[in-house]
């Protein structure tokens, strides 16, 4: 379905209103593309970052994780 005018109007409207929700969400997504890759883009950007050796995949996940978890004390402890 194509997106009408009305309809690109109202979302300009609310990242005007919302830039700071505009910017959590999107953050979220990057985050989570980057956890679970879906598209077969972001899938070959991973294999070609990774193949020489420079980058771990599995290493930044478990890095990711340990300072998600570190943050989830840290605000479960307020």
């Amino acid at each position: 379905m194509k997106t009408t005018p009305a309809q690109r109007r109202a979302a300009d409207t609310y990242r005007k209103k919302n830039p700071e929700k505009v910017r959590y969400q999107n953050t979220l997504g990057s985050a989570r593309s980057f956890i679970n890759p879906k598209s077969e883009k972001m899938k070959n950007n991973i294999k070609v970052a990774t193949e020489d050796g420079h980058f771990n995949y599995l290493d930044d996940l478990k890095s990711l994780r340990e300072l998600i978890d570190d943050r989830i004390k840290e605000l479960e402890a307020k």
